[in-house]
């Protein structure tokens, strides 16, 4: 260990251990240097928006760094002094220090995927950032509309998800089990009652199948299945890590995706949990919402608002492996082109060596 990493260390304490690249951010060659500070822990958003993209953009010439949310103002300030980045990109104002105030001098990018402008607790100072940075990167059209009022460079970036190299299974292998990938179902209520009602008749005209939720904890699992009614096949998971989670989807048949505009803040949802669905070989059903229909094709994919649309692509699906299979394929392929961590990297790239970054 160097006297630099020693100092750290003792600076950051266990804290740091997670600053595994360390070492190569510090490596004095050329090339532009940004420090990526995550609003979370090393999953969700921060996973794919920060640790993932700073990986990402090492190939194509830039150091990188990312300081683990738990490290404290003061550390942030020492290692910022040894890192001596060209720009600092703060995912999300979630964290109490991801904002313009603690920006500790230096030019900095704000990363924005979800609608957390409607958040009266975070809007002041997600503004004052958005307002104050070099450039805005947004995870949709809805996060660049706003945040295009407040700043000149405001641009879409689709949050990208790391390809598994191990193909999924076969579509036409697999069970009949629909899934809902939504980290929390219960706190999503509109979208809730469309899965529900949509089950419902499904069931009702003798479809059997089995609908898998994420997120449920046990404090509400008895209010959910209520809503299903009696007799529902149900499988309910807890919130797990992002690999259980991928690893979890490979035997659904059908993922579904439901955005109710009605909800202010599902308005700012994007891809999210579909990239999970992509990765696995899982056809997709989604509101025609978000972006949704910029990347969907009708043969990559079923994008509609109109509930009778859902439910016939549900049936038709459960019924046709081959269907699915063809589906699942050219999303797939079309993922690994336009919502892989390589293709928005490649954009972030491009997007930050376009700033005109202080001298």
């Amino acid at each position: 260990m160097t006297g630099v990493l020693r100092r750290l260390a003792a600076w950051g304490g266990h804290r740091l251990r997670e600053v595994a690249v360390l070492p190569r951010a510090l490596d004095r060659r050329d090339g532009p240097r940004i420090a990526f500070f995550p609003s979370s822990s090393r999953e969700g958003a921060s996973l794919l928006r920060a640790w993932n993209m700073a990986g990402a953009l090492r190939p194509l010439g830039w150091r990188t760094l990312v300081v683990p949310m738990q490290l404290e103002e003061v550390q942030r300030r020492r290692l910022m002094r040894v890192f001596a980045p060209d720009l600092i990109l703060f995912q999300q104002c979630r964290h109490p220090l991801n904002d313009a105030n603690h920006a500790m001098g230096l030019p900095f990018v704000l990363d924005c995927d979800d609608a957390d402008f409607l958040d009266p607790a975070i809007a002041p100072r997600l503004e004052a950032t958005a307002r104050g940075a070099m450039g805005v990167v947004c995870g949709s059209r809805f996060i660049r509309d706003w945040a295009a009022g407040l700043n000149a460079r405001a641009e879409v970036i689709w949050t990208g998800t790391p390809v598994s190299p191990v193909p999924p299974p076969d579509q036409r292998t697999r069970g009949a089990v629909v899934a809902w990938a939504q980290a929390s179902p219960a706190g999503y209520p509109m979208e809730l009652a469309f899965v529900q009602e949509l089950t419902r008749r499904l069931w009702a005209r003798g479809l059997r199948f089995r609908l898998r939720l994420y997120g449920v904890g046990t404090a509400e699992e008895a209010a959910i299945r209520a809503g299903f009614g009696p007799g529902a096949d149900l499988e309910l998971m807890p919130l797990m890590g992002y690999d259980a989670f991928l690893a979890s989807l490979r035997d659904v048949a059908v993922g579904l995706s439901p955005i109710i505009a009605a909800s202010p803040f599902s308005r700012g949802k994007s891809f999210g949990k579909i990239l999970g669905y992509l990765d696995a070989g899982v056809p997709v059903i989604a509101s025609d919402e978000a972006d949704h229909a910029l990347f969907f094709t009708p043969e990559s994919g079923v994008v509609s608002n109109d509930p009778a649309v859902w439910e016939a692509a549900v049936a038709r699906l459960l019924g046709d492996g081959d269907a699915r299979a063809a589906m699942a394929g050219a999303a797939r392929a079309e993922m690994e082109r336009r919502l892989s961590v390589t293709a928005a990297a490649a954009r972030l790239d491009a997007f930050l060596r376009g700033l005109r970054l202080p001298k």
